[in-house]
């Protein structure tokens, strides 16, 4: 008889069957290939990651006539049913397990892996073959001799870890069909009033984005206040270093004032102390995926979904070990005198690895978790920046930064020194900081995972014989300087991983995808690295803020993952944790609904008023006004993009204007919200105009920003619509703001000249 292995992916398929020897390939389908081992009759089908999904039944699929409640109650609520494209996959698992004995689950070698494997595929072979025997395939990476060992060494179904991953998506289904449902349909008067039909809400994406709107709220209303510092620019030798007050931050003008007029005149400071340490920093552990992940992001600045998707495909290409891992410590059989013996020629890489095994040193700095899944990810094959292997640019950059990052786990340590150097300035005391590197150590091989020091080697010794021989250094400036306190910084994709793994949001290998659904939800946007909180996204949970702030906070979904590793650990079974997580979330969607009616009430107050378009703290909220034709205009609103201004109508000052762009750009303007004032606003016809939040300093208009181009080149300019309105009908040419002769735009805002 013949043995079937199930793959998650082509790429894999492929690998696996060529690694177990000659290679027939079958086309089933157009979209299915199977890969026929001939001389040992095993056939390899390959999937297309999950091919099932959570879907709700019959009777809840339309939002009317049930209670999102018994989504929760019901068990019959949702079932798991083929996905769109899954027909071919499921077409040719039956057809193959019928003539097969043996199934082998060789999908990806993690928790998800085991659930596509065994909860997705196995059913559809087993109802085709009632008798065939399953065992598992456990990949580290694509290489051809690990998958012989692997296949050598086949195990028993990990089935806690695919009933782990079957909780997950029932628990994800039933919160996420459930709460969508109730959250929509109880803020339809302000989905409606933005023209969004719902909105989504999940388990970890929702408490991300509650994460996120706390640090968007600390934001927008931070207030800042000015301070003032004190330094000193300090010449020693032919470098100028920086030197401190000690009583930095200065928050009285006039006691900082009042020093800086005592010293500003002097030339020379006198050294009263050096205080010199060192410190020694041991070489990096190993990468698990999210150690990875923050290298990469940080490193590389590209996005969280990009720097796992780019590993996988080295893993796919068979040029790094598999990349979702929780490990950073290897096995002590663990071979890698093989690995390294791959790069003793490289160009880059060569001379480092020459000298590790010259000083016998190929034991690598060992990390403190072993989970039991995998190795630390590791590179495979020494490869060249010139390697055809690569795909992209992307790759060799990855591929470099966990190349290095291995070799540098067995480096030598590094030593830094701090200086801290006493100055007085007519008593006043200032303080510089000198950072150096003494030895670099494994730096050396991975110079990104280095800090940015101050000075060379040579610097402190050159410090001290001046100090032994003169007191005193030359000043060259001493600066005053009036600075605003800042708020806090918004998220990058490094901090925001960083976060999710502190609060226990998601998993290693899902936190990417999270923040990806959160962007396409339009829930934040990226604005160079720093994730914003949409006006949308920051409607919802401020809305929530009020009603189901126990949902929000973290701490529900961090019991939910423990719980689901419990299920892993087998210290728990999936059934019994689907109902406790059940129970638990019933709880919570029972306090949702008890807040709701003095939650509406102030809704219907809100739209009464005109102001459900606004936020807590008068946000602008962008999206669709519904209903009718805006007066005047003769654009139809219901298919025109409107985002409401924090400007009042000059004419009736009691409503505030709309900004309207038709769907195809034509039309630009202004319009009172009150459909019975007719007040208008016109806006130049060529360039594309963006509302900004800052107001003209004459009249308080929201100033436009308008990009334009001229022979092909975009420029832009800065009007203000009721200026310019005023312009056009007394020909005056008022209202570009680059004319006015009392104030100029300075980044975004109006201000004096």
């Amino acid at each position: 008889m013949a043995t079937l292995i199930i793959s998650e992916k082509n790429k894999a398929a492929q690998a696996i069957a060529e690694a177990l020897g000659p290679v027939n390939k079958i086309s089933v389908s157009k979209m299915v290939k199977v890969y026929h081992v001939t001389s040992k009759n095993i056939y390899v089908v390959p999937l297309r990651g999950h091919i099932q999904q959570y879907e709700n039944t019959g009777p809840y699929k339309k939002w009317t006539g049930n209670d999102p409640r018994e989504i929760i109650t019901n068990p019959s609520a949702i079932e798991k049913i083929p996905s769109q494209y899954a027909g071919p996959y499921i077409s040719a698992l039956k057809k193959y397990a019928k003539i097969c004995d043996l199934c082998i689950i060789g999908t990806d070698a993690d928790v998800e892996g085991c659930n596509i494997g065994m909860m997705d595929a196995f059913p559809f072979v087993k109802s085709a073959n009632p008798k065939i025997q399953v065992k598992q395939l456990w990949l580290n990476d694509l290489q051809k001799t690990g998958i012989q060992s692997a296949y050598a060494n086949l195990i028993p179904p990990k089935w806690s870890w695919a009933n782990s991953g079957e909780a997950r998506a029932i628990l994800d289904a039933i919160i996420g069909f459930s709460a969508t449902r109730e959250v929509s349909l109880t803020l339809k008067p302000i989905l409606n009033a933005i023209n969004v039909k719902f909105t989504s809400i999940g388990r970890v994406q929702t408490s991300l984005l509650y994460l996120l709107y706390q640090r968007e709220h600390l934001i927008r209303n931070f207030v800042s206040s000015p301070f003032w510092t004190l330094s000193t620019k300090i010449k020693i030798d032919d470098r100028e270093i920086i030197a401190n007050h000690l009583k930095n931050n200065f928050t009285d003008k006039m006691i900082a004032e009042g020093i800086y007029n005592k010293i500003k005149d002097e030339k020379e400071a006198l050294i009263k102390d050096i205080k010199n340490t060192s410190r020694v920093i041991q070489p990096p552990t190993p990468l698990n995926t999210s150690k990875a992940l923050l290298l990469i992001t940080k490193t590389l600045k590209i996005n969280a979904k990009a720097a796992l998707k780019t590993m996988e495909d080295l893993y796919l290409n068979k040029i790094i070990s598999y990349p979702r891992t929780d490990s950073d410590v290897y096995s002590k059989s663990y071979d890698h005198k093989e690995i390294l013996q791959k790069f003793l020629t490289h160009n880059h890489y060569g001379q480092f690895v020459q000298d590790r095994f010259k000083q016998m040193k190929i034991s690598p700095k060992q990390g403190r978790v072993n989970a039991g899944d995998h190795s630390p990810i590791t590179p495979l094959i020494a490869l060249e920046p010139s390697s055809s292997k690569f795909e992209n640019d992307l790759q060799k950059k990855v591929y470099n930064l966990i190349a290095r990052h291995y070799l540098a786990t067995f480096g030598d340590p590094a030593e830094e020194s701090d200086t801290k150097i006493l100055l007085l300035i007519k008593e006043e005391p200032f303080l510089a900081r000198i950072s150096v590197l003494l030895k670099p150590g494994f730096y050396d091989i991975a110079p990104f995972l280095a800090k940015k020091y101050d000075a060379p080697l040579d610097f402190i010794p050159k410090l001290m014989k001046l100090s032994s021989s003169t007191p005193k250094l030359p000043i060259s400036k001493i600066n005053f300087t009036e600075k605003q306190t800042q708020p806090p910084p918004r998220y990058t994709d490094t901090s925001l991983l960083k976060l999710m793994e502190l609060k226990h949001l998601g998993t290693k290998s899902t936190r990417p995808a999270i923040i990806q659904i959160l962007l396409d939800r339009n829930y934040i946007e990226r604005k160079k690295r720093a994730v914003f909180v949409t006006e949308l996204g920051f409607l919802l949970i401020d809305a929530l803020v009020e009603i189901w702030k126990p949902f929000l906070e973290p701490q529900f979904t961090a019991e939910v993952e423990d719980l689901l590793e419990e299920i892993r650990n087998q210290t728990k079974g999936k059934d019994a944790v689907v109902q406790e997580i059940k129970q638990k979330f019933l709880l919570l969607f029972d306090k949702f609904r008890k807040n709701k009616p003095a939650f509406i009430v102030k809704m219907n107050s809100l739209q009464k008023t005109g102001n459900i378009l606004r936020g807590r703290d008068n946000k602008i909220v962008k999206g669709k006004q519904s209903g009718g034709k805006i007066s005047g205009s003769g654009v139809n609103s219901s298919q025109t993009p409107v985002i409401l201004t924090t400007s009042n109508c000059p004419k009736c000052k009691s409503h505030p204007m709309k900004f309207v762009i038709s769907r195809d750009k034509s039309k630009k303007f202004f319009v009172c919200s009150d459909d019975n004032c007719k007040t208008f606003l016109s806006l130049p016809k060529k360039g594309f105009p963006k509302l900004l939040k800052s107001t003209c300093s004459i009249c308080n208009f929201n100033i436009v920003k308008i990009t334009s181009t001229y022979n092909k080149k975009k420029f832009d300019y800065y009007i203000c619509p009721l200026c310019w309105t005023y312009g056009l009908k007394t020909q005056s040419g008022q209202g570009f703001c680059s004319k006015c002769t009392k104030y100029k735009i300075e980044r975004g805002r109006c201000i004096k000249k």
